[in-house]
């Protein structure tokens, strides 16, 4: 035996020396030569796919060399090692197992789709930071604030190549209304000391790119991970500053008295004096100022101390990435409206600890209030956000989804619209707009809302409908919005027949179920891949959602839905593609059909209506008309485009 390895190693060293370091690394290193019968040797691989490509690949070489180090003619084969006896060996080298494969699994489809744990997290400050410079600027730094910190190098400031789409995601805006408030004039003036811009607006600078030619060089900005004070509270805290230096005549005493206040807020009181000069960003810019050349690690210490204590005492807002990829466009919620909710969130809480949710919400001083959070000095605006059927005065999405008024506790007043300042209470809508499966939405109070006789209410019609107004629907399925869609008369032209008879396409084609084996006879799958398939139990909604990931928009240019999902299920049996593909995946056949007969095929034809309530989800993934669905509905379905 000791022969034997000696053999193989002189063959595995020549390997070494004639292929691509990667590719030995990758099939090549680790197998191991189990024994030799019959002028056959048998060589161990990792796994099957490593057994297989240096079968198709490698046999001849390996056969060749074998007889230049044996002196004889010797077969080889490939196998995938006896998993057992590889784990005894293992476990008698190591205790400790190197890898560990986790599969996470999601009781819930609304813990899947939203993700609740993947947050932006920013300091509670900028509550305070937002009715100054407005809800624009607020989220153009929390864009540019959570970009800088997926960049940052811990050991030191570094800055690093960043595609404006990643800053674009966070900062719950388009990408016409991005550039458009970058450039503006005011909302730079808003972000000083938050985001600066390093290059002139004038300034073109371009580096050399690997095709040899000069290319636009990335525009420099600057990123304050930690937020500056507002001009009102620079002016309190260095007001307060200035009299305690006076008062000890010595600015670390100053300092250490102002670290002992108990309530920080406090030190924004403001005072009737003012400063001989425009309000400084931190405190740490005070303490230079005021001390100049005597500045020293000890006050900087001191400075920075006290502008964390300022900075830290409304604590941290946490921002799901699902409210501001998806919530905020898909409600069509306005940077103000978004704020608002944002806000109110934070003022209500839910504790980790003992699972208690306070879910609502006192404002003092009404829609005065609400309006001055978001930098607003119209408390008129707000109240029309909360009152649906104003329709005339509302700019942006329904905000009553997500803060509805409920009565004041232990008041016994009433809420008079016509008094901009009186106490209000909300409800608030901490979660995302989705029930647990991840399909209906729901209100604030979590229920859908219907009036004393059954009907339902206009609350009931702001939760049905989509942002945009389109897609209201009645108790009974009839359709509301003829205002934008008139009826037509013709019944072969109707929405409602159109659906009836997708409808009764899809029972007539789709299964009640999927069922891998079917699928892979059905498109005539070699009978060698269909076994190792079933052999490994691979998924059958993995298999389907690969397919669909092909057909979408975002494969780029993958061109074959079955070959690419066979070899997605070879490689990891139970891998689902990602996103929203999971979804259409775990529909039911008769779903999944309705929707893929629901988008054209050319670009001239008109999509079918389809009340559904992935359906937006569809169209942004499969594009407006699609020439790859007749293909994918072949694949599934066992047949071409529906006619």
């Amino acid at each position: 035996m000791s022969d034997l390895q000696q053999a193989w190693s002189s063959v595995l060293a020549q390997l070494q020396l004639d292929m691509p370091r990667a590719s030995f690394e990758t099939w090549v290193l680790g197998t191991v030569a189990l024994g030799l019968e019959n002028d056959v040797l048998l060589v161990s691989t990792r796994n099957a796919y490593a057994r297989d490509w240096l079968d198709s690949r490698l046999t001849s070489t390996v056969q060749r060399l074998l007889v230049g180090v044996l002196n004889r003619s010797v077969s080889v084969k490939f196998i995938v090692g006896d998993e057992l006896q590889e784990e005894m060996e293992t476990e008698a080298e190591e205790t400790e197992e190197p890898e560990l494969n986790i599969e996470p699994v999601q009781w819930l489809d609304y813990d899947r789709i939203v993700q609740p744990h993947k947050q932006v997290v920013v300091k509670g400050y900028l509550r305070r930071l937002g009715m100054e410079i407005g809800p624009k600027a607020v989220w153009l730094y929390v864009g540019f604030h959570q970009a800088a910190w997926r960049v940052q190098d811990q050991n030191g400031p570094s800055g690093k190549p960043l595609y404006s789409r990643e800053v674009m995601r966070f900062s719950a805006m388009s990408n016409g209304a991005f550039w458009r408030l970058l450039k503006h004039a005011g909302i730079q003036a808003h972000l000083s000391g938050l985001v600066q811009r390093v290059d002139s607006q004038d300034a073109r600078r371009f580096r050399r790119g690997r095709d040899g030619r000069p290319h636009r060089a990335p525009i420099r900005y600057q990123v304050c991970m930690t937020p500056r004070l507002t001009r009102a509270d620079a002016t309190a805290v260095h007001l307060h500053l200035k009299a305690l230096i006076e008062k000890h005549n010595s600015i670390t005493s100053a300092l250490q008295e102002m670290l002992a206040v108990e309530d920080v807020m406090d030190l924004l009181d403001p005072l009737a004096m003012k400063l001989p000069h425009s309000p400084l960003n931190t405190v740490m810019d005070m303490a230079k100022l005021e001390t100049g050349e005597t500045f020293s690690p000890e006050i900087e210490r001191l400075a920075q101390e006290l502008h964390r204590r300022i900075i830290n005492c409304l604590g941290d807002i946490h921002i799901p990435h699902y409210f501001i990829t998806e919530t905020i466009q898909r409600y069509n919620l306005t940077p103000a409206q978004a704020w608002l909710i944002t806000v109110a969130r934070d003022m209500a809480f839910i504790n980790a600890r003992t699972g208690e949710r306070r879910d609502t919400v006192t404002f003092k001083r009404g829609y005065q209030e609400m309006a001055e959070l978001i930098g607003s000095n119209r408390y008129k605006t707000v109240q029309a956000w909360l009152q649906p059927h104003w329709a005339s005065q509302q700019r942006g999405g329904n905000l009553s989804r997500f803060l509805q008024e409920i009565e004041l506790p232990d008041s016994k007043t009433y809420a008079d619209l016509r008094v901009e300042s009186m106490p209000r209470a909300f409800r608030v809508l901490l979660d995302e707009p989705l029930d647990a499966d991840g399909s209906n939405k729901v209100d604030a109070n979590g229920s859908h809302m219907a009036d004393a006789d059954g009907s339902i209410s206009w609350t009931q019609m702001g939760a049905l409908a989509d942002a945009n107004g389109s897609h209201m629907v009645d108790a009974n399925g009839s359709d509301l919005n003829s205002f934008k869609h008139p009826l037509n008369t013709d019944k072969k032209n109707t929405s409602t027949t159109q659906h009836a008879q997708s409808a009764k396409a899809a029972e007539a084609v789709a299964p009640d179920f999927w069922k891998l084996e079917l699928l892979l006879q059905q498109n005539d799958v070699h009978p060698k891949v269909q076994k190792e398939l079933l052999e490994v139990q691979a998924s059958v909604h993995a298999f389907v959602s690969w397919v669909l990931y092909v057909a979408s928009l975002q494969s780029g240019n993958l061109s074959d839905p079955l070959g690419y999902a066979i070899s997605r299920l070879r490689e990891h049996p139970l891998r689902e593609a990602r996103g929203v593909f999971r979804q259409f995946a775990d529909l039911t056949p008769k779903e999944l059909l309705a929707l893929i007969d629901s988008t054209p095929t050319r670009a001239y034809e008109l999509p079918t209506k389809i009340e559904h309530p992935l359906a937006h989800d569809w169209k942004k993934a499969m594009g407006s008309n699609n020439p790859r669905l007749p293909v994918v509905r072949e694949i599934l379905f066992g047949e071409g485009a529906s006619e």
